[in-house]
């Protein structure tokens, strides 16, 4: 038995807690996406599609008396009830997405998702609260942008105007269907479906005048939103507001050195972290002994470059290697400022409850020894379709010994990722090959550290194909966590293949939004800023709540640059914009996850399974 009180629950942690019980509450659904934010340029809407029809698949439907408008029920259960909403082919090419009102007619609040023409990277959610209307958006996605746009804003995957590419279909980009359903819902839920509509502009700008469109800072010219710098001076009072804050808030208490849970119990310590399954619940273990939940950030680093040969004429006064991120860093922290980045980042990252630095971070950072780590290793397998497991092993072996000295005897260093979505080949005796020879490699050169994995990029799991799923069960047999890089909304539904018992880890995942001067949301698109916080919290207390999940790193630290990085990404996916400003809101709601790690995820049942709870 676990014999350690536990710390004081506060209010918010037992709301939350409701979700993973199976209840939805007011907690959940703060960031009801009704009314956007007026950063967000949600601009014109057509008119109501008309000819709708729809069908149920595990969910009831019939028309409601408003025109094309439909009550739709989605029974209890642990699937995916839906309702299939079909139209005539309507061209929305220059058109944002699609938009439609759901109005809650139950007495509990709801959390609805919808996808545009069966693509699941064309996906927006709505949560709202009973009585309510709001209305639900799905921006439309391309494979690739049109020649004639793309060659006047070239190597960026968002372009001024509204289009964004990589996941969807090539141009012109049509709607026929819509699929609205809900994950997982605890007890019966009725709403109203009705006013299918497009919505917004994505016609590009007027050009006259229009170049240079980045300022000296990197950000878009020709618009303005709250939190843009206008000169130098707003570096220093930014500062001097952040430092308010986050001496308003220093961290999560009740934890020992690494950050895990000295208050909860005390377990074996190795001097290196490990992992166990505690009534139920997979953890990590800190070197103390102290179970430990994996709360982190990626690409913690001080640069971001963008491709300025060929593409002068987009920015007003173009930075040293095209690295705006570095330059402001330097104006804002002076001569020494790599230091005080640092230092920085180091407080903030405590303030803002997180506990790890996740893959890709600056190793002036990881070596400080002030938070644990996650290290990355590239094996070079990336086009191997008939896998050369000798190639391999010579590639990996050299890495390894390479950091051994360093990285196997550091009690920071939680473990590593090998490789990250790999796209070399399908077959799972390819993997298996490769799994083992990584995990021999392993156990030989760095047997204190734990083996994170490859990513893997199944990012509608559980609803993968066989091929997919024998993968996973591949990398349970040698890894000791198996990674995951979700770009999903929530992870409730997340269960391993019947008969494996494995600790999991989530190395990326992120949401964003079109309200602050970018033009991608990210791989998983948002409203504004209040729906990305909302997202956010809901994302990690499923992830939380998940007695498999160890652990779920945010993709990354800073947006891409707004011109793209060195493949096209202009995402604003980051904790702090490129003039290092922090996000006030998904901030906000980190620490309310945070702060409460520990109690949230001890107290959750096992999905809903009536497993036993960390108790006295």
């Amino acid at each position: 038995m676990l014999s350690k009180n536990l710390p004081p629950v506060f209010a918010f942690s037992i709301l939350l807690l409701a979700g993973c019980a199976g209840t939805e509450n007011e907690a959940r659904i703060r960031g009801v996406n009704a009314s956007p934010s007026p950063d967000m340029e949600i601009g014109p809407e057509g008119p109501a599609l008309e000819g709708v029809l729809v069908s149920g698949q595990d969910a009831t439907v019939m028309p409601a008396r408003a025109k094309n408008s439909f009550l739709v029920t989605f029974p209890a259960g642990n699937g995916k009830p839906a309702a299939v909403f079909s139209f005539q082919e309507t061209d929305i090419n220059d058109r944002r997405g699609l938009a439609l009102d759901i109005r809650n007619a139950g007495s509990q609040p709801v959390r609805v998702y919808a996808d545009l023409n069966g693509n699941p990277w064309e996906r927006g959610y709505l949560a709202v609260s009973p009585g309510k209307t709001g209305t639900l958006y799905i921006f439309a996605r391309r494979s690739k942008i049109a020649a004639s746009d793309a060659e006047k804003f070239s190597n960026m995957r968002g372009i001024p105007g509204g289009k964004m590419s990589a996941g969807g279909r090539a141009e012109p980009v049509v709607a026929k269907q819509v699929k609205v359903f809900m994950v997982m819902p605890r007890q019966d839920a009725h709403i109203q479906v009705g006013r299918l509509r497009p919505f917004g502009s994505s016609l590009i700008p007027n050009l006259a005048g229009f170049y240079p469109f980045i300022d000296r800072y990197g950000q878009y010219k020709h618009k303005e939103w709250a939190g843009k710098l206008h000169g130098d001076a707003d570096f220093k009072a930014n500062l001097v507001k952040e430092e308010t804050d986050l001496a308003q808030h220093p961290g999560p208490q009740h934890l020992d050195q690494y950050g895990g849970w000295a208050a909860g119990p005390q377990l074996k310590a190795t001097g290196h972290f490990r992992t166990e399954k505690c009534q139920g619940k997979w953890w990590l273990i800190d070197p103390q002994g102290r179970l430990f939940w994996s709360d982190g950030i990626d690409s913690v680093r001080s640069s971001q470059t963008t491709r300025v040969r060929g593409r002068e004429k987009y920015f007003k006064e173009p930075p040293p290697d095209g690295d705006h991120l570095a330059r402001n860093l330097q104006t804002k922290y002076g001569d020494h400022w790599q230091t005080a980045f640092t230092a920085q980042t180091l407080r903030r990252l405590r303030s803002w409850g997180l506990n790890t630095l996740g893959a890709w971070s600056d190793e002036r950072v990881t070596r400080q020894q002030k938070m644990p780590y996650t290290f990355f290793f590239k094996s070079g397998v990336a086009g191997q379709t008939n896998l050369q497991t000798n190639m391999l092993g010579q590639n990996l072996r050299a890495a390894m010994t390479q950091v051994r000295e360093t990285l196997n005897n550091d009690p920071w260093c939680i473990g590593f990722f090998v490789d990250n979505e790999i796209h070399a080949s399908t077959d799972p005796a390819w993997f298996e090959a490769y799994y083992r020879t990584v995990a021999a490699l392993a156990k030989e050169i760095l047997p204190n550290k734990l083996y994170l994995g490859s990513r893997l990029d199944y990012h509608n799991w559980p609803e993968e194909s066989e091929a997919h799923r024998e993968i996973v069960r591949q990398a349970a047999k040698y890894c000791d966590i198996v990674g995951f890089n979700f770009y999903k909304f929530t992870v409730e539904d997340m269960v391993l293949p019947a008969g494996i018992d494995k600790p999991v880890i989530i190395g990326e995942f992120h949401m964003g939004a079109l309200d602050r001067g970018l033009f991608h949301t990210g791989l998983r698109g948002v409203v504004d800023q209040t729906q990305r916080a909302e997202a956010y919290r809901y994302f990690m207390t499923t992830a939380l709540c998940n007695p498999a999940i160890v652990g779920a790193h945010w993709f990354e630290l800073y947006d891409n640059p707004t011109a793209g990085r060195f493949d096209g990404e202009n995402f604003q996916i980051g904790f702090l914009d490129v003039c290092d400003t922090p996000y006030g809101e998904t901030i906000a709601a980190a620490r309310e996850i945070g702060y409460r790690l520990y109690s949230i995820r001890a107290l959750s049942g096992n999905s809903g399974s009536g497993g036993s709870k960390l108790v006295p």
